[in-house]
């Protein structure tokens, strides 16, 4: 009996001082408002979600290791407040799901996170890439696809530490195929880079990011830059990237840009204009692009946004981007405004 006493205050001694170093944050977002779209004859009005940040439940974590080091993890899941349902193709936690560890080295983790181009591209247009912007044309595909995805699966992702305003977001991931060729068990698989930094007014990043496409060995690459210098009232935006096919997805090239601001007008109102345009050079498939978007917010509180946004796109003929739930057919404009709120948890 004293023998098991004593395993036991001995396992007390450690386990306690690591659950009193322990903690659990749950957080969330809402984000829901009445939209109109329209493109060529169709046309469709409904509640929707998710135009300034999309809508989510998460749980994250951190636990106190000692000597610098601490555990830390993240299950967050999308879902459409509208209708209660799962985002994400219904997946339990869509949006992320990692562990990892973090030191005065830096952070390493693993699971269903971020990619690098979208750390890198997405803070650079000043509607935050909301949901009908026109600076989602970035993230589109038309002839060409893109390797620029906002998160993919089977991560190994590392983020050094802060040096002078610099850090490096690196990660690479595995499709997990099941084959005989080593070719053909390296699709899905890609890699990615990006160099940020922050620094007083000014901010900026560079990226690349390669995804093999087939079995057969074809790659997309998207290459990026992102700018931005906060003169206080005005702060405005400039991101760019490249997406290029090689092997046998093709030989296409697209380029997007955006140029775009936010005007502070007092504390709690804001307006953020965009204005974005894509140029494939895909022989007779090459689908082009351009619009703009203004959004005005209005801040209740810290946590609670009203809001209302326009945005128009001007497809080319053989193009059909959309920014909205209808799919436009080719050459077809497609128009979208909406008003709504939003609310942090």
């Amino acid at each position: 009996m004293n023998y098991k006493l004593g395993v036991a205050a001995l396992a007390a001694a450690f386990v306690m001082p690591v659950q009193a170093q322990s903690n659990v944050t749950i957080y969330g977002l809402i984000d829901l408002n009445l939209g109109y779209e329209k493109s060529g004859g169709q046309s469709r009005k409904g509640l929707d979600h998710g135009e300034l940040n999309g809508s989510r439940l998460g749980f994250r974590g951190t636990e106190d290791l000692g000597s610098g080091l601490k555990a830390l993890w993240v299950l967050e899941t999308g879902l459409d407040p509208s209708t209660g349902q799962l985002e994400q193709g219904g997946r339990a936690f869509g949006r992320q799901s990692f562990v990892g560890l973090e030191s005065g080295l830096g952070r390493l983790t693993l699971g269903r996170q971020y990619s690098p181009a979208f750390v890198a591209l997405d803070p650079f247009e000043a509607t935050g890439g909301a949901d009908r912007s026109v600076g989602l044309l970035t993230r589109k595909a038309g002839g060409v696809r893109p390797a620029y995805e906002v998160r993919f699966d089977n991560m190994i992702k590392y983020r050094s530490p802060n040096f002078a305003g610099f850090e490096l977001d690196a990660g690479y991931w595995l499709g997990e195929r099941t084959a005989t060729s080593s070719t053909a068990r390296k699709e899905g698989d890609g890699h990615g880079l990006s160099l940020l930094y922050g620094n007083g007014a000014f901010s900026g990043a560079l990226t690349t990011q390669s995804v093999q496409r087939d079995a057969s060995g074809g790659k997309v690459r998207t290459s990026g830059v992102g700018l931005a210098y906060d003169f206080g009232i005005v702060k405005p935006y400039f991101a760019w990237s490249q997406d290029k096919e090689s092997g046998t997805v093709g030989n296409g090239k697209a380029r997007t840009w955006a140029v775009s601001a936010e005007i502070r007008l007092n504390p709690a109102n804001t307006v953020a204009l965009s204005y974005a345009d894509r140029d494939e050079s895909d022989g007779a498939a090459g689908e082009d692009a351009s619009g703009w978007s203004a959004y005005y917010l209005h801040a209740l509180s810290k946590r609670t946004t009203l809001y209302a946004g326009y945005s128009q796109l001007s497809n080319e003929s053989g193009a059909n981007y959309a920014i909205g739930n209808i799919t436009p057919a080719a050459g077809d404009n497609h128009r979208v405004m909406m008003a709504g709120m939003r609310h942090r948890f």
